[in-house]
């Protein structure tokens, strides 16, 4: 769907390019002669885009090989037990977390057929019967004894360490994919995760498990039976800071596979002319960048490669930039208070809602910063009473026009090489903004138009909550 839609101008690009070509006197170009061929690569990468199973070379080898290293070890451990080959994979969302946990699955299915790989995702179960009973149903295709669906918990843990020494026993191994941990290290007594800790030091199975999270303080979330007996190997994944570490990412994504029937000179020419035409992008995409888009967001932007290329070869000029206002400072009949005022009125949702996470974090006295902003925003989201699902790019957004509102403002001071997200800020309407959640409270507004009493009613109990230093 979002290749048709990116797909909709195509016809005009091309026209366009029709045009500039009889304009020239020189004869045709390389695009003009191949273009064909180049539809037809088109179609090919973006067939391997919307397969979600397919999973190109990871850009940080490093990473790979110590997740790799970390689940194929079997050292011997204290007391007879096998040292605990558990990792777990920390990173934002988009940061490629998911890439690296199916590249290792990849790399471990083609050194041994025989390996099994269950996955959990957390959030998806009420109870851990129910995440057991999903592990027993991706292994039905193998066994010839499936756990009874009506029985307890005791007897699914039992029946999961019988496969696994039924596999030991087969020279194969089992990996268990545990995604969002801090989902299980809700659940009562974290039963689950004790027990697969405790099965994977068993001399008697072989089995590896990978967890992921994007919340960087998940162990504090394990009880302490947990973290005094079992330790994971931690491996950070980051989203591309520069833009060179950008196109990397990019261009693993959108480079031909070298089995796809078309000729090597075509596949460099072409490798050459995308690189070429991303690399062209810098100063439309820098904006974007700093707001610390995932990659993913970049890749769709591409889309289709057959109008990136004809772009870069017409070299359209970008829409203009819209008018910019008029600064209301500038008017002499108003108090700063009073501009403010009218800003704040003029906010939306979203950018209300990063304003009020920047006032609790001021309150708080913590670190001010964007990527803090976020992560307050989300807690609100898992806290329910919302609706909506909590979109880290909505709010990304919303934060970047605070700060050409000069409503927020940022310490750059010794901050060039920080991504914006990480940059120092602070709220220049905190005052202001304190007297309008005083307001919530009062029963009757004493401030007439209260922008905050528009907000929804989650946001405003939320905003009135105190904070805790």
């Amino acid at each position: 769907v979002q290749y048709c839609i990116a797909a909709q101008g195509l016809g005009e690009a091309l026209d366009a390019y029709a045009m500039v070509l009889t304009k020239r006197s020189g004869g045709a170009d390389w695009l003009s002669e191949n273009l064909e061929l180049v539809v037809k690569a088109d179609a090919l990468i973006s067939r391997r885009l919307s397969t979600r199973k397919d999973f190109c070379e990871y850009t940080e080898k490093q990473v790979v090989d110590d997740v790799m290293n970390q689940i194929t070890s079997r050292e011997q451990g204290e007391a007879g037990l096998v040292a605990n080959n558990s990792v777990l994979l920390l990173g934002e969302a988009g940061s490629g977390k998911t890439h690296v946990v199916e590249h290792c699955v990849k790399r471990l299915q083609e050194a041994s057929s025989s390996v099994v790989v269950l996955r959990a995702s957390g959030g998806a179960y009420t109870t851990d019967v129910e995440c057991l009973r999903h592990l027993a149903a991706q292994l039905n295709d193998r066994l010839v004894s499936t756990p009874n669906s009506n029985g307890s918990f005791e007897e699914g843990m039992e029946w999961i360490r019988g496969v696994l020494r039924e596999s030991f026993q087969h020279a194969s191994s089992v990996v268990i994919v545990l995604d969002k941990l801090e989902c299980f290290c809700c659940k009562t007594r974290q039963t689950l995760l004790y027990n697969l800790f405790n099965i994977a030091q068993e001399t008697e199975v072989r089995l590896s498990i990978i967890c992921t999270s994007e919340k960087m303080d998940v162990m504090d979330m394990l009880e302490k039976r947990i973290k005094s007996r079992f330790s994971m190997r931690h491996v950070h994944t980051f989203l591309p800071s520069t833009w060179g570490g950008l196109i990397q990412v990019l261009m693993s994504r959108l480079r031909l596979p070298t089995n796809c029937g078309l000729k090597a000179a075509f596949q460099k020419e072409f490798h050459s002319r995308l690189e070429a035409a991303l690399r062209s992008k810098r100063s439309q995409w820098k904006h974007d960048v700093d707001l610390g888009r995932p990659p993913s967001w970049f890749l769709w932007q591409c889309l289709p490669l057959t109008r990136l290329l004809v772009d870069q070869e017409v070299k359209a000029p970008l829409p203009a930039a819209k008018r910019p206002r008029r600064a209301l400072g500038s008017l002499p009949s108003y108090t700063d208070n009073e501009v403010r005022l009218l800003l704040l009125d003029s906010l939306s949702e979203a950018e209300h809602i990063a304003l009020l996470a920047l006032q609790r974090l001021h309150e708080r006295r913590a670190t001010c910063t964007m990527s803090a902003v976020l992560h307050e925003i989300e807690l609100l989201h898992n806290g329910g009473g919302l609706m909506s699902r909590c979109c880290p790019d909505r709010y990304s957004v919303a934060f970047d026009r605070l700060v050409q509102l000069r409503l927020v403002e940022l310490d750059t001071a010794g901050a060039a090489d920080l991504p914006k997200r990480y940059v120092s800020c602070e709220s220049l309407a905190q005052l202001r903004l304190a007297e309008l959640i005083k307001d919530l409270g009062a029963g009757q507004s004493s401030i007439v138009g209260n922008p905050l009493r528009k907000l929804p009613e989650p946001v405003q109990q939320w905003a009135m909550k105190p904070c805790n230093p």
